[in-house]
């Protein structure tokens, strides 16, 4: 049986996954048939479309090509049944072209929490809410500059 514990151990897992791209790890936290939900925000990028552990990949390397020292630290984890909720801030450098904007060499630091569905211990989906607009200010984003 899995235990809220093992659940948080995992999401905290699946954090490292993103920061590391190891995949072992992500074949053995992954659920083959896991979906990305916030993969919608770019349809294009077939890749970060993909179920399972190469899908969680491809997210996790997309973050990485953009941003160096990626972090993410955890400061709350709550577990209902299978489903695992995380508050994290997400912090590096933008050193990769990220969202059309290219590297500014700026760090940041982004409120998120993540919200992993899990089955046998194992992440089977995943959603978040971001403060997307805050980490576009902190890469020096600015609405209509030309």
């Amino acid at each position: 049986m899995t235990t809220a514990h093992d659940l948080k151990d995992v999401a905290e897992a699946g954090f490292r996954l993103i920061e590391t791209g190891d995949e072992s790890e992500a074949a053995r936290i992954v659920s083959s048939d896991f979906v990305n939900h916030e993969a919608e925000d770019d349809p294009e990028d077939a890749e970060r479309q993909e179920r399972g552990p190469a899908g969680y990949l491809a997210t996790a390397t997309w973050l990485r090509d953009a941003f160096s020292d990626l972090r993410f630290e955890l400061h709350e984890v709550a577990v209902d049944g299978d489903t695992v909720i995380a508050a994290s801030i997400m912090s590096g450098r933008h050193t990769g072209v990220f969202q059309g904007i290219p590297p500014t060499g700026r760090h940041f630091a982004q409120k998120q929490v993540h919200i992993f569905h899990t089955r046998d211990g194992r992440i089977t989906s995943h959603r978040a809410v971001r403060d997307d607009l805050g980490l576009l200010f902190q890469l020096g984003w600015k609405p209509n500059a030309r």
